[in-house]
């Protein structure tokens, strides 16, 4: 090996000899440049900035005369070319697709399971039906429907039914903005940001696994996880709405206020008929109605910046909660004047009225 370095550097020095404008940079072959461990630092930079302007012009498509008249050279052009269009056009989309797929599988789960919870299809209700995905989905869930758990656990401050049809709202609503985000078509700007995404995903298990928890409530035995699992919903659903989204995003403002509302209603029914919250323990159901229309008041209501769909949903729960009352109270009482006065003489159905009017002021004002 030596020897042969020793002939090769005298053949070249022999022809720098005969011929001055000889240059081993320019004349000598890319393979004998990539054997000579001792060029000098001069030649070794003449060949990194041959290359890397090979690279360049390759990127770029265009290439020196005589290297595009290479086969080899002319078909790795026409593959980069493919693959740069591939990329921006096809790929690009099936991951901006795919990264929408966790959001628009968690709210398949959950519409499953809450309409599973509405309509009582229980594993007893399936003992009779051939296995299908749905049956199989949905088989832990309970036979208590929503309308049940309420009339369980009743409190001063639970809403009427015809409320919780706000869920395929929520559901209808989130499936749009997935679905837009998804299919978004300028592909240098995101509706839906990848953070936006995780979150209204863990925020559909959470209301999932707080469904699971109410479907399988029975008299007396109020499920701890209905309390500590909901109140997860607004906070994850909220996230992009506490970062500046740079669009509008109705499906998370419904989203968020309707569980913030339902997070504190869990809670007044814990201290009511659960119990189990230390130092609180058992109140009165005039004080934990009291005690939900303060922190509603204080976190939704007394909120300065609200979105007209906060707003809507502050009148329309609320709105729910008085018209209950109104038909609870007609149905106990012997007449008109003794169910008025024993709701005049009810401090939480008073607070209630005036949160009500607040949240009708704030919606019907420009400010």
């Amino acid at each position: 090996m030596k020897l042969q370095s020793i002939c090769f550097g005298l053949t070249i020095a022999y022809c720098t000899a005969l011929t001055p404008s000889f240059s081993i940079a320019n004349r000598t072959p890319k393979n004998i440049r990539m054997i000579l461990p001792n060029a000098p630092h001069s030649r070794r930079t003449h060949d990194l900035h041959r290359r890397s302007t090979y690279m360049q012009a390759a990127k770029s498509g265009s290439v020196d005369p005589e290297d595009s008249k290479c086969p080899v050279t002319q078909f790795g052009l026409k593959v980069s070319k493919t693959l740069a269009f591939a990329d921006k056009h096809i790929l690009s989309r099936l991951i901006r697709i795919g990264n929408h797929v966790p959001a628009l599988m968690s709210l398949s789960y959950f519409g499953l399971i809450s309409m599973a919870s509405m309509m009582q299809m229980g594993p007893m209700a399936n003992t009779c039906e051939t296995a299908t995905l749905s049956t199989v989905l949905t088989r832990t869930v309970g036979m208590t429907t929503n309308s049940q758990f309420a009339s369980y656990f009743p409190t001063l401050v639970t809403p009427s039914s015809f409320v919780f049809l706000v869920w395929p709202l929520i559901a209808g609503l989130q499936l749009l903005t997935v679905t837009l985000s998804a299919i978004f078509p300028n592909l240098d700007e995101e509706f839906l940001t990848q953070k936006d995404l995780t979150c209204i995903t863990i925020a559909n298990l959470c209301s999932s696994a707080w469904l699971f928890a109410s479907s399988n409530a029975l008299p007396g035995q109020l499920p701890l996880a209905s309390f500590l699992v909901l109140p997860l919903v607004p906070i994850f659903s909220g996230y992009p709405l506490r970062n500046k989204p740079q669009y509008v995003l109705w499906a998370y403002q419904v989203y968020s206020s309707f569980t913030t509302i339902a997070s504190f209603l869990a809670f007044a029914v814990e201290i009511q008929h659960g119990g189990r919250i230390p130092v609180i323990g058992k109140v009165g159901a005039e004080v934990a109605a009291s005690t939900f229309l303060f922190l509603y008041s204080m976190a939704s209501l007394a909120v300065a910046k609200k979105s007209n769909a906060k707003k809507a949903v502050n009148v329309f729960a609320l709105g729910g909660i008085i018209y209950k009352r109104l038909i609870d109270s007609f149905a106990v009482s012997t007449g008109f004047m003794s169910a008025t006065t024993s709701l005049l003489f009810s401090f939480s159905f008073v607070a209630t009225l005036s949160c009500w009017v607040w949240s009708l002021k704030e919606f019907f004002s420009s400010n």
